[in-house]
């Protein structure tokens, strides 16, 4: 193993007694440094985070699956065809249309549903309700819980990561800037003495 680009990020990020170090140089090295640290800290904290954004997904999941339930929804007219971008061919898969289903309750209600471009009248389609009849998502599953927790904690910890690589790469163009403005300053007063003799 190589351990020379290693051995180079240390250097740089700790220049220790180095005499050709700027105070730049050490800036640039003191940001890298605490960006390690925040990287490093940022993972039990985006942890605690996913943790806890389960947990209240958990409730909303259990509380979701006992009050909404399954039903068939009966298309009462023929889904048109509609030609899109959606579906092979360019045929929308997906439509709404106007249908009729049971509430929990029993009573019959009316509304409009998602169908599949040319369904016919009389197909029924999967869907949602709310105790009181009213159409929903479907509930989510302690699974989908565990999903965006997860999302939630990998953001966290990208958005940590990502502003600090941010705030180092803002230091090192300032440096650099600065350096190469120094260096022509430096060239221009080395000239002057060069083309003088």
């Amino acid at each position: 193993m190589d351990t020379k680009p290693l051995l180079r990020v240390l250097r740089q990020a700790l220049p220790g007694r180095n005499e050709l170090a700027t105070a730049g140089d050490r800036l640039e090295g003191f940001v890298l440094v605490l960006a390690a640290v925040v990287a490093l800290v940022a993972v039990p904290v985006a942890a605690a985070a996913g943790s806890e954004f389960y947990t209240r997904q958990s409730a909303q999941a259990v509380l979701e699956q006992q009050t909404r339930y399954r039903a068939k929804a009966v298309l009462t007219v023929d889904a048109p065809l509609v030609v899109g971008s959606a579906g092979p061919g360019g045929v929308v898969r997906s439509v709404p249309v106007p249908a009729t289903w049971l509430a929990p309750d029993g009573a019959t209600r009316h509304g409009t549903v998602r169908a599949q471009s040319e369904a016919k009248a009389g197909t029924t389609v999967p869907i949602w309700v709310k105790r009181n009849g009213d159409l929903t998502l479907a509930p989510l599953s302690a699974g989908g819980a565990a999903f965006n927790a997860i999302v939630v904690a990998v953001l966290f910890w990208t958005g940590a990561v990502g502003a600090m690589s941010l705030l180092h790469l803002v230091i090192r163009y300032a440096h650099k800037r600065s350096r190469m403005r120094r260096w022509a300053w430096e060239w221009e007063r080395i000239a002057r003495d060069w083309t003088a003799r």
